[in-house]
């Protein structure tokens, strides 16, 4: 199974997300978004991360995970390559990322993403395989 597929959509970025549980989608959604935002084979896994957010219901917690990697980006420079899941609840997401801080000249950013929408967003369970869209404004 393939973790990720990027999709056509006018004028933003989508892509379709899968995973065989809930923490993998949203381990999987993440690296789609690095991807996006840059070639990750130059970014070195020099700096560890804990991200913990809350939210509100399922969507909204993927919603609030990715524009954690965003305002990390925005605020601290930080590209991240690696992700993981270590513990997650209906409301509630904990986890770490590895990465380290954009240099111009070495990392490329690919796409400027702008926000993580809720636009078509729909986390389902189709047969044994946990699937997502999500939109990023570029």
């Amino acid at each position: 199974m393939k973790p990720f597929e990027f999709i056509d959509h006018t004028g933003d970025v989508g892509v379709i997300v899968y995973g065989m549980t809930l923490p993998d989608l949203f381990r999987h959604a993440a690296e789609a978004f690095s991807l996006i935002l840059t070639d990750i084979g130059g970014v070195r896994e020099r700096e560890e991360r804990t991200i913990s957010v809350t939210a509100e219901g399922v969507e909204e917690l993927l919603v609030s995970w990715l524009n954690e990697f965003l305002y990390r980006f925005e605020t601290e420079g930080l590209l991240f390559k690696r992700y993981d899941v270590e513990g997650m609840g209906d409301f509630h997401i904990k986890g770490k990322a590895w990465g380290e801080p954009y240099v111009e000249g070495r990392h490329c950013i690919r796409t400027v993403i702008k926000a993580v929408t809720y636009h078509q967003l729909r986390i389902e369970r189709v047969e044994d395989i946990w699937k997502t869209q999500i939109i990023f404004d570029i």
